[in-house]
Order: C-alpha cells, then structure tokens, then sequence
C-alpha cells in the first residue's frame, strides 16, 4: 500500500479528483483532506479543528486520523517521504488557505492517483520558490491567583477559677421543758398516746451553668488594585536581502 499526497489551491481542485479516484475504485471516503481554506468547516464531511502549525482548519475523518501520529503535519509528512523544504512549502500553503490531500491505494495504483493528484494540484515538487518564514513573537500577558498570606485564628477551652459568696438559711430544733401548774384543758388530750414530729430544714447551694456568647471575632478580607509593568524581550527574524556579484571575464586588448 502507497499513501499518495497532493497540494491544491483550494478545496474545490482537492475534491475534484474524486471522480478520477471513483474511477480507480476508490470511494471518497477514503480520501484524506485538510484544509484552511474560508468556509471549509461548514463543508459537507469536514470537521473545524485547530492546528499549531496551521491555526484554525478544518478535516474530513480519514484524514484527522492521519494527523493523530506523533509531530503533527510536519511529522506526517516526514514519515512519507516527503522532505523537510517540501514540507515547510505545503505547511506554508495551507496557512495561505490551501488543501491538503492523502489517499491509500495499492502499489498498482501509485502512478494513476500521482497522475490525478498532479493534474489539479498545485505541484511543489521542483519549485522555484523559496519561502522564508518570518516568525515574531507575541507578548501576552495573563493573571493568575497565588497565595499572599493570610490569618490563621485558632480557639481553646480553659477553665477559669471563680468564686461566689452566698448566703444560705439553716433551721435547728431545740427541746425545752417547763414546769408548770395549770388546771387541763380540751386541747390538752390527756391520758392518750401521742406521736409528735418537727422537722428542720436547710439550704444548700447548687452550681448551674449557662454559656451565652460575650464576643466575636470576625476575619475578612480587603481587596485592592495596583498596575505592575511587565518587561521582557521578544524574538523576530530580521531578513537582510544583499546581492551576489556574478563573475565577468575581463577581455584583453
């Protein structure tokens, strides 16, 4: 099994080709295409993706399990054969809003799809071009939350020792005997047997305890703003362009 490439302009040249490939007994959905062309995610059978080395695109599924191998684009690509400076052109292709196409067909049918790819593609086999990528960086500054301190509160139970006087009532019982000489009364009873009691009492303190809150402590936080300056240093590749002097024989007189 062959894996056949082709670069097209656009995504309309890259599905073009189906019908040669039908013809070869290739149905489309056996054809991979990848491509950042303007309104190629809302394209029947593409998905939108992003791609580090692209940005936004858009895929069909064969070929968004191709671009599942290890090194993205570039990494596809150099397991194919293909070499680093055709890679850098079709890369540069498709950031330019390009497509991308990749169909698996048997050895036998290696020459027939090259010829079809070759037919619509725009070819960056032998090209003349050299393309020098300008890379500059970009400053992007976020904000994230760190700790900065805070308060730790903490509580504990003691005992505290603590006294109240109080004042308490106490009864005592005393007999007393009087002689006396008086003629009996009705009240008196007399001659009958009699059990008399008279019982003291006493108070005694008992402790109760009641707790109710006397205090609070209460912890908040205060926020502010301030503006910090962030200084760095970003990268940018700088072309300097100077001619090459060719060679030109001096003639003698």
């Amino acid at each position: 099994m062959k894996t056949v490439i082709g670069l097209f302009n656009n995504l309309g040249d890259a599905t073009s080709t189906f019908g040669d490939f039908a013809r070869l007994g290739l149905s489309a959905d056996k054809v991979g295409l990848l491509s950042s062309a303007q309104g190629a995610s809302s394209s029947a059978g593409m998905n939108p993706l992003d791609l580090p080395e692209i940005g936004r695109a858009a895929a069909n599924s064969p070929m968004i399990g191709w671009l599942k191998s290890p090194g993205g684009i570039s990494g596809a690509l150099g397991r194919l054969g293909v070499s680093k400076g055709d890679a850098v052109h079709i890369i540069e292709t498709l950031r330019r809003g390009g497509t991308l196409e990749a169909v698996v067909v048997d050895d036998g049918k290696e020459a027939d799809a090259q010829a079809i790819m070759r037919a619509r593609s725009a070819r960056y086999e032998d090209t003349d071009d050299l393309v020098i990528p300008i890379v500059q960086e970009e400053l992007e500054v976020g904000k994230r939350v760190v700790e900065s301190g805070g308060v730790r509160v903490s509580t504990r139970v003691r005992a505290v020792p603590v006294e109240k006087t109080v004042t308490v009532r106490e009864e005592r019982i005393t007999v007393e005997r009087r002689t006396l000489d008086r003629p009996i009364g009705d009240r008196d009873r007399a001659f009958e047997d009699h059990a008399y009691e008279l019982k003291a009492s006493a108070e005694e303190p008992f402790v109760t305890k009641r707790s109710h809150v006397v205090e609070e402590i209460r912890v908040h936080k205060d926020a502010s703003e301030h503006e910090e300056k962030i200084q760095d240093r970003l990268r940018r590749t700088n072309v300097d362009v100077s001619e090459i002097p060719g060679y030109r024989g001096s003639k003698n007189n």
